[in-house]
């Protein structure tokens, strides 16, 4: 008797002590180097990045007509290529269990929720900022040792012309894989989240002000793009805000997207 009543509790006991955060963390870095799409998608992302990059970096091209030339960091113009493959690595890492019916037994393990949400935005985030400063930093290694961009010929990273918008451009990969994650969170479905962000958030500040009333149409200067554009723009660029006020921008959102999906999930599938 007494041992059929302790059993359930013991076990419900080993259960609870199971759940850690580093557990978690551990667990979603594993999904990330065994689930096919998600490594495949992380290299593609990397992997054009670099190339396209290294080809403007060895070829002397620039991106934006010849004022473009006098940018020392105007090869990171190929990041928001990678940025958008990584918003989709992101969407993957989180539609992939829901399409395998792997979620419930994440969450199942994590009855609160949010540690899963938290651990698997925390590794896509990081895994991602790694490897974009790495790339960041070999290319421009790459970019002293060519010297076929003048205005960067000898210039150290870490000078303020060089340095402020080799960080936004870096910033934005992560930035990428994140809101990827979220948007993943928030709808569940790969091509629903990839629809959304292709049709609302890549393509909406070109589409957006040919429907909008007049008093609204600068509504599309605040949507993520427009606010990347101006941080990776290393003071280049203060219209219609700054770089501090784009980053405020971009905070809003993950904000606002993260809240959503913690709503959904805690009340779905809570």
């Amino acid at each position: 008797m007494t041992t059929a009543t302790t059993a359930p509790a013991l076990s419900a006991l080993r259960g609870r002590e199971r759940i850690t955060a580093f557990g978690l963390l551990r667990s979603e870095w594993r999904k990330i180097w065994t689930i096919r799409p998600l490594w495949m998608t992380l290299a593609a992302a990397f992997a054009l990045t670099i190339g396209l990059c290294a080809y403007m970096i060895v070829d002397g091209t620039t991106l934006g007509g010849a004022d473009a030339g006098h940018i020392p960091f105007g090869w990171t113009g190929i990041y928001p290529a990678g940025m958008l493959v990584l918003v989709v690595f992101g969407v993957l890492s989180v539609s992939t269990e829901y399409a395998s019916g792997s979620i419930r037994t994440s969450l199942t393990a994590a009855p609160r929720r949010t540690g899963v949400m938290l651990a698997k935005a925390a590794v896509a985030t990081g895994v991602s900022a790694v490897l974009a400063v790495a790339a960041t930093v070999l290319l421009y290694l790459l970019l002293q040792a060519m010297g076929t961009v003048p205005s960067a010929a000898g210039m150290s990273l870490f000078a303020p012309e060089m340095f402020w918008g080799a960080l936004g451009g870096t910033l934005m990969m992560p930035y990428g894989a994140l809101f990827g994650v979220l948007l993943g969170w928030l709808l569940r479905n790969a091509a629903g989240a990839i629809c959304l962000y292709f049709g609302l958030f890549q393509m909406g500040p070109q589409i957006l002000p040919a429907f909008l009333p007049e008093p609204l149409s600068n509504v599309t200067d605040y949507m993520p793009l427009e606010a990347i554009n101006i941080m990776r723009s290393g003071g280049l660029s203060a219209e219609p805000y700054g770089a501090a006020t784009a980053i405020i921008i971009l905070v809003a959102w993950l904000v606002a997207l993260g809240g959503l999906a913690w709503w959904r999930l805690k009340k779905f599938d809570g």
